[in-house]
């Protein structure tokens, strides 16, 4: 009796161990990204999460990542990811404060996350064909997230200012770096931490292959990734803060860009004088990117070969073979 529990427990758990075998993978990602700031919104004034996103301004995130499974049902993965978030006030139709103010921006952020998951479903026989070829899981994640970003803004006519502060049309970027303009007069760190949690699923076929689907939202510790956070800075800040001439008009102008609403019909005068708000300082800035992941399982020992034969000091490493006398 006892002899047939054993063969049935083997049986039953050899499929489970060959499966766990499979504790590396890596692979691309690649998807869209939205940001959750002070430029969005519908036609109307700010609303919670992502009711305040504009779908107009989805752009892309590439990635790569590896994750190693630690042991059922926890896992870590490290990301390198590329994401590229942008917003526009002149996508807002009927909401004046937004339209009026007319300020736009584009960030490339370069970002690393280390990421703990949990795997809650995992469906390692699909089809059930006891080979255990094939598997479903689904997870949750979090962890941290430093990045590094770097605004711009859209220069439409290619505006520059020369030694003595006046503006020309021509000769300027068509995106201009605004982190040196320090355009509400604040000087704000260009490397950021932020808090990463997500969900995904994932697709393992023949072992070896995996296709998967994630999302992530990144809450930051900075307001600044769209350059927007408080209120206008005093006018001559940037001179008395030793700004030379043409480098202060510069700041001036990506800092109240007001006055190139004009064509809308906006009421100017409501927008852009010193002291009034220009952000909302109360929440920081967050992005969202949902990817595709493809990727490849590397097969490792299993537990056993592992529990006998790992390690610099295994009892069977240097084990010497006897062989039989030949009389």
């Amino acid at each position: 009796m006892r002899k047939l529990i054993l063969i049935a427990c083997l049986f039953l758990l050899t499929p489970f161990i060959g499966f766990s075998q499979y504790y590396w993978d890596y692979g691309l990602k690649l998807g869209a990204s939205n940001y959750l700031g002070d430029i969005g919104g519908l036609n109307q004034s700010k609303r919670p999460f992502v009711l305040d996103m504009k779908m107009q301004e989805t752009r892309w995130a590439v990635g790569g990542f590896v994750r190693y499974k630690i042991r059922d049902p926890w896992s870590v993965e490290a990301q390198l990811n590329w994401v590229r978030v942008s917003g526009a006030d002149s996508l807002t139709k009927a909401y004046d404060p937004r339209r009026g103010r007319n300020l736009n921006f584009r960030n490339d952020i370069f970002q690393f996350n280390g990421l703990g998951e949990w795997t809650f479903f995992e469906n390692p026989d699909l089809g059930n064909t006891y080979r255990y070829e094939n598997a479903f899981s689904a997870y949750l994640c979090a962890g941290f997230s430093i990045f590094y970003q770097d605004p711009f803004a859209y220069n439409p006519n290619r505006y520059s200012w020369n030694a003595q502060g006046q503006i020309q049309q021509g000769g300027g970027s068509l995106w201009v770096n605004l982190h040196p303009l320090e355009t509400e007069g604040v000087h704000y760190h260009l490397i950021q931490f932020g808090i990463p949690v997500g969900a995904g699923v994932n697709f393992t076929i023949k072992k070896r292959y995996r296709i998967g689907w994630s999302i992530t939202w990144t809450k930051t510790f900075t307001d600044y990734l769209d350059d927007i956070s408080s209120v206008y800075p005093d006018p001559n800040f940037w001179k008395a803060h030793g700004f030379s001439p043409q480098m202060a008009a510069e700041a001036a102008y990506f800092s109240n860009r007001s006055t190139a609403a004009s064509a809308s019909g906006v009421g100017l005068d409501q927008y852009g004088q010193e002291g009034e708000q220009r952000g909302d300082p109360s929440n920081k800035d967050s992005f969202i990117t949902t990817t595709i992941d493809v990727g490849y399982v590397i097969r490792g020992r299993s537990n056993i070969y592992r529990a006998h034969y790992s390690g610099l000091f295994s009892k069977n490493r240097f084990k010497v073979r006897r062989r039989r006398a030949k009389f």
